[in-house]
């Protein structure tokens, strides 16, 4: 897997380069969509969260709560290397014929984004990035996923003026924002057995009353899959971000699951910065 993933690096370094390097802060969070963007060479930059959610059956609810975490280490000007997990997740079963709670830790996912495309909005070009992670059986007994499961996303950004608006304001309320992330995953079921699951994500995304402050809507599959291995997973998500400062962020979502397997309903609330290399 290591020499699989350093003729990765080695192959987009010696690509054309593409320089995408954010120069303030730009999250891959709260929505499902992927940033096209990647942090500067030599930046790590932390985005950290609360995650709860919950499904009502005909006996009781069961409840999550996660802590998902995603460091993004700049590596070239147009790569970077990526660590997340759901962290520290306790799920509670309040069903009315038992009820039993339980903890521990996720499996752990890495990865590397390769940014290879600017984005030029006066001929409509997005700005596009593909993503390949690995997810690896790394969490507790209650957690753990089965075997090594890899993905594939490629994430595409518009920006967007709309003609009534201004295009001389230059604070950035009037910019809209289109995404999508179409992708693939190679998922193991409890047998042991290799599937494939599609992944999409459309968002569309607004800065509102002030600069720092921008509000987002998005429909998301985070598995598209036959009921055998789990079913589609499904949501309509809202929320927002509000910028600190360059390098610190605020941000808060709440979804509705519109597929059978998806949970109910969920929040998040996260905080996301840069931490060495600034």
């Amino acid at each position: 897997m290591k020499y699989t993933l350093f003729s990765i690096l080695t192959a987009v370094s010696l690509s054309p380069v593409v320089s995408v390097a954010q120069e303030s802060l730009v999250t891959d969070r709260p929505d499902f969509v992927e940033s096209s963007s990647v942090v500067t060479p030599g930046v790590l930059q932390v985005e950290g969260s609360f995650a709860r959610d919950r499904t009502r059956l005909e006996n009781g609810n069961i409840e999550n709560w996660s802590t998902p975490f995603l460091f993004r280490l700049g590596i070239f000007s147009n790569v970077e290397a990526r660590l997340e997990s759901d962290w520290y997740t306790r799920t509670k079963d309040g069903l009315q014929d038992r009820s039993a709670s339980r903890g521990g830790i996720s499996d752990m996912s890495i990865g590397i984004k390769w940014a290879f495309s600017e984005g030029d909005e006066d001929v409509g070009r997005p700005a596009m990035a593909a993503l390949l992670h690995t997810d690896l059986p790394t969490g507790s007994q209650e957690f753990k996923g089965t075997g090594v499961r890899p993905s594939l996303r490629v994430s595409a950004e518009w920006s967007v003026r709309m003609p009534w608006e201004d295009p001389n304001t230059g604070d950035g309320m009037g910019d809209w924002g289109v995404g999508i992330m179409p992708g693939v995953m190679i998922d193991r079921n409890e047998m042991d057995e290799s599937y494939y699951s599609g992944i999409f994500g459309f968002v569309i995304s607004k800065g509102i009353f002030i600069p720092e402050l921008r509000a987002f809507t998005e429909i998301a599959f985070e598995q598209i899959q036959s009921v055998q291995n789990g079913g589609s997973l499904g949501f309509i998500q809202a929320g927002g971000t509000y910028l600190l400062n360059p390098s610190w962020q605020l941000d808060a979502a709440f979804a509705v699951g519109i597929t059978e397997n998806a949970s109910d309903l969920g929040f998040t609330i996260g905080l996301s910065g840069f931490i060495a290399g600034r």
